[in-house]
């Protein structure tokens, strides 16, 4: 499923967030990663998304929310610069609007094509929603699979209520990373077990 079929599954009157992100003026990005600008044209072409992240307002259980969803089909749902930036504006917004947040994560991690400027973007992440999580705004994070990397450090396990989805991998490591590891330990029923999901469907 995309990050748009998730949204449609869980909200009503789905409106995107808009916000206008800046065009890299770098060959291949701030490293340049040969390749990667042709990646992320096939990204858009494939998934009609421009980032690994879609973000906007709508309506779950007729309470109003703010909803981010991750485009796992988007680079592996990889956090870059402009993710970052959209995950932070959508927070914002939260605030702004006294509305609780939503998360439907899907990601590997950090865009390694990004190098530092894809990790700076989870602290930029973080801080949004420590910040929310301050003025009063709850957050509720769905764990679809994968949910690895930052997109775990920073959305799943730093929300108010953590969900998880039947067998999603969920993790600071994934599978690429530690292929003989203990797959169990890296499961969302594992997270459940040691406490760090709060709800899970199976």
């Amino acid at each position: 499923m995309s990050a748009r079929d998730h949204l449609d599954a869980v909200a009503a009157d789905f409106t995107d967030l808009h916000l206008d992100l800046p065009d890299s003026t770098d060959t291949d990005g701030p490293i340049g990663w040969t390749g990667y600008d042709e990646a992320r044209a096939r990204a858009a072409s494939r998934t009609g998304e421009q980032e690994s992240v879609v973000c906007g307002t709508g309506r779950v259980g007729g309470t109003e929310a703010v909803l981010i969803a991750f485009e796992f089909g988007f680079l592996g749902g990889s956090v870059g610069g402009r993710t970052g930036l959209l995950v932070e504006a959508a927070f914002q917004q939260a605030v702004l609007r006294r509305l609780p947040v939503v998360s439907l994560i899907a990601t590997g991690g950090s865009r390694m094509q990004e190098g530092m400027r894809a990790l700076s973007q989870l602290q930029r992440m973080a801080k949004a929603a420590a910040a929310a999580r301050a003025a009063g705004v709850p957050h509720v994070a769905v764990l679809r699979d994968p949910t690895t990397g930052g997109g775990w450090a920073t959305l799943g396990a730093g929300a108010d209520v953590t969900l998880a989805l039947d067998g999603a991998q969920v993790g600071f490591a994934g599978s690429r990373v530690r292929p003989d590891g203990d797959t169990h330990a890296y499961s969302a029923r594992s997270q459940f077990e040691t406490g760090h999901v709060d709800r899970r469907r199976w």
